[in-house]
């Protein structure tokens, strides 16, 4: 069996995995270990100097990691903003991976930014940006992430995700510097999970960015942005058919 290897998204931190790392324990083993990657300023890297580090900077250490576990012909899932480092971490080494999994991820065109592709008008203004859902000007920051994270969330929830969110910085370079995938080409098998109600990622640009990776699969999910949270078994159960298709 191989290992699963999960990395979060922005403002996040290996803490968000909790409910899927319970729910896929709790199927047929389909994975020797569940590791759960840091992005260096959050989770377990809290409190660390972000400003100066480089994409290259942390794909390595991320790399290093999973070389230092003794890591190979693992999956890679990546979740949100994740989606720019996921190919970044094959081209750096591509035998520690077999597989990657986009889990509603936003990937910037060639040379572009996560902020220039996010930009700044509301969802479906420009066709250029993905857009905002509520206006990113004048919208307080408590609403606007209500309006991202919370739907089919309970108030506990939420509560506890925006406390541990708070604590987490993620590195600038993440969303300011412009991605590259020269050389990735669909590398190793890929499969985009589109979150169908994604009050950040709308659908329809959840279809351009698997079409811009190559992925080979495309699997819609009626959740929203966060079903690490939201609904972990039905994204354990995602992963576990995805996974057993490929045995197949």
């Amino acid at each position: 069996m191989t290992d699963l290897v999960l990395l979060h998204g922005g403002q996040h931190g290996s803490w968000c995995w909790k409910f899927l790392v319970d729910a896929v324990k709790q199927r047929e083993a389909l994975f020797e270990r569940v590791i759960c990657l840091d992005m260096p300023g959050c989770g377990t890297k809290r409190g660390r100097d972000v400003t100066t580090l480089t994409l290259g900077d942390i794909v390595k250490e991320l790399n290093d990691e999973l070389r230092a576990a003794n890591v190979r012909d693992a999956v890679l899932l990546g979740h949100s903003i994740a989606g720019v480092l996921l190919p970044m971490m094959v081209l750096e080494d591509q035998s520690l991976y077999s597989g990657l999994v986009y889990l509603a991820t936003a990937i910037p065109a060639e040379g572009q930014s996560i902020i220039q592709l996010l930009g700044s008008s509301l969802h479906g203004q420009n066709s250029e940006e993905v857009g905002w859902p509520l206006n990113p000007l004048t919208t307080p920051p408590a609403d606007m992430q209500k309006a991202m994270f919370g739907a089919d969330m309970s108030d506990a929830q939420l509560v506890w995700l925006l406390g541990e969110a708070a604590d987490d910085v993620t590195p600038p370079a993440v969303a300011t510097q412009p991605a590259t995938r020269k050389g990735y080409a669909n590398s190793v098998p890929s499969v985009y999970i589109l979150t169908s109600r994604d009050g950040i990622l709308p659908p329809e640009w959840q279809r351009r960015f698997a079409e811009r990776l190559g992925c080979e699969h495309l699997i819609e999910i009626d959740t929203p942005h966060e079903p690490f949270v939201t609904d972990p078994e039905l994204l354990g159960a995602t992963l576990a058919d995805w996974m057993m298709s490929r045995r197949s």
